[in-house]
């Protein structure tokens, strides 16, 4: 259950190469409706879901009690945050971005076993978007991309170029004209707004392997939460979303190719 549409389209392909059958909240009304209006194996809940935070999963553990199980999915590994995740009633926890071997090895503790299953189900695939031939070449220009770590994306979807392709393809859907919070009008909620956004960024940069601007959200978010002048933060907030535009552009100018 996840709110990003880039780490929503990365556990997506991650868990479907596994031969598992997915379905998405996103948000933590909508969440707690599916996993009480159904039986489900186990959940993924995003410890920042909208509306509802981890109190989805307060709400599911009053209604079902203790027999589904919910492995919590955050945005850093600290021992308080796996501490908040337990104590919100979840059994185990993952950070973001999901590794994909610690992600199988999760679910294998979590998943039931089903009788007669001694070999896992060989689930059909969706036909990729990068035809075998194009795969070498593609890899090469994604190499080149400055600022951009492939063998980060690489990583973080078991080395399947096919579906990197299509995680990068959702964040230039999401970003190539960048982020409008941060370039609308100051208000009162300004630095919520931001810190909101930046941590979303974040998390998708991270998600695609664009380490470099991931840390330069990671160093603002730190300055955001500090007491200061919002106007004069204004220019570094401009240049992160015209740091995204420039890396959303070039991604999807060589997926495009």
């Amino acid at each position: 259950m996840e709110d990003n549409p880039i780490n929503q389209e990365l556990a997506d392909g991650l868990l479907k190469v596994a031969g598992l059958v997915v379905e998405t909240a996103y948000d933590g009304v909508r969440a707690v409706e599916m996993a009480t209006s159904r039986p489900y194996d186990v959940i993924l809940m995003d410890m920042q879901m909208p509306i509802m935070d981890d109190l989805a999963t307060r709400a599911i553990r009053a209604r079902l009690g203790n027999t589904t199980p919910i492995i919590a999915v955050t945005a850093n590994a600290f021992g308080e945050e796996r501490a908040a995740c337990l104590d919100a009633g979840m059994n185990d926890h993952l950070a973001k971005p999901v590794d994909p071997e610690l992600l199988y090895s999760t679910l294998l503790r979590w998943l039931p076993q089903r009788p007669n299953e001694s070999e896992a189900s060989t689930a059909e695939s969706p036909p990729p978007e990068v035809a075998p031939a194009e795969i070498g070449p593609l890899a090469d220009r994604l190499e080149a991309i400055d600022g951009y770590d492939l063998a980060a994306g690489l990583r973080n979807v078991g080395g399947q170029l096919p579906t990197l392709s299509r995680v990068l393809r959702q964040f230039v859907r999401a970003y190539r004209a960048g982020e409008p919070a941060f370039v609308s009008p100051s208000t009162h909620d300004t630095v919520k707004r931001w810190s909101d956004q930046c941590h979303s960024v974040r998390g998708a940069c991270a998600a695609i392997g664009a380490t470099w601007l991931q840390g330069q959200f990671a160093t603002f978010e730190q300055q955001l939460a500090a007491p200061g002048d919002v106007q004069a933060l204004e220019p570094q907030v401009r240049q992160l979303h015209q740091d995204l535009v420039v890396l959303a552009g070039r991604l999807g100018d060589e997926l495009e190719r």
